[in-house]
């Protein structure tokens, strides 16, 4: 029997998509916390996990954080190395999630991806 490979939290109602298309039409979090003049690469959704730890269970489709690919999965410019990246971005949660975790407790007083999705989603409704 041939196994399927999914998501395990299922897909997004439809308000979980509504949510999420609006976190990924306001842009990256953490460009935006950052001032960044520019945003590196396309917006994706982050899924929070628990412990912000990688491989941990996903926190379902309302844990989520709009990140560009940089922030998120490290992509980066052609023509950037990852140092250049990242003193032009700041660091990636990719490529330096210690520091990208650390930088978020300096910003927003919390060492966690929950504390940039509440700055993100306070931004929205107050842009509304």
């Amino acid at each position: 029997m041939k196994k399927k490979f999914g998501r395990a939290i299922g897909s997004p109602s439809r308000a979980e998509q509504a949510h999420q298309d609006l976190q990924r039409a306001h842009g990256c979090a953490a460009c935006h916390l950052r001032r960044n003049r520019q945003q590196p690469g396309p917006t994706e959704i982050h899924h929070r996990t628990t412990g912000d730890l990688h491989g941990q269970k996903q926190l379902g489709h309302d844990a989520t954080v709009a990140l560009c690919s940089y922030h998120h999965r490290g992509v980066l410019i052609p023509g950037y190395d990852a140092e250049a990246m990242r003193e032009e971005f700041g660091p990636s949660y990719a490529l330096h999630k210690r520091d990208f975790l650390i930088w978020i407790q300096d910003n927003l007083g919390e060492r966690s991806t929950s504390a940039l999705q509440a700055w993100q989603d306070a931004q929205i409704k107050e842009a509304a």
